[in-house]
């Protein structure tokens, strides 16, 4: 399992994380943008999904989503409700700062 500060450097220097912060502020909007196909249910492909459309690709957003996924999920279903994001700004928050201090936040 990739840690916090593989996720940390895993972030592209150059991506929309004011817009990704703003997508995460409101917790059931940013449910129904993740549930893309209106199952009721978000996945880390979900989450990895909205991760690419701000702008990180590839491993980078597979990482990401894993270890943010980890975070989230707090009865570890699998799947994410709208109370499981409200922490998901603090999350990204953290890890920017581990990434620019490259180290522990």
């Amino acid at each position: 399992m990739p840690s916090e500060q593989d996720a940390a450097n895993a972030l592209p220097s150059e991506f929309d994380v004011a817009g990704l912060k703003k997508a995460f502020s409101n917790p059931v909007e940013a449910f129904r943008a993740l549930d893309q196909n209106g199952d009721g249910r978000v996945t880390k492909e979900d989450l990895q999904l909205l991760l690419e459309r701000f702008g990180v690709k590839g491993v980078a957003a597979k990482l990401l989503a894993k270890v943010i996924f980890k975070k989230l999920d707090a009865d570890k279903s699998g799947t994410l409700e709208p109370s499981d994001l409200t922490h998901a700004e603090g999350i990204l928050t953290s890890l920017l700062k581990m990434k620019k201090q490259g180290g522990t936040a």
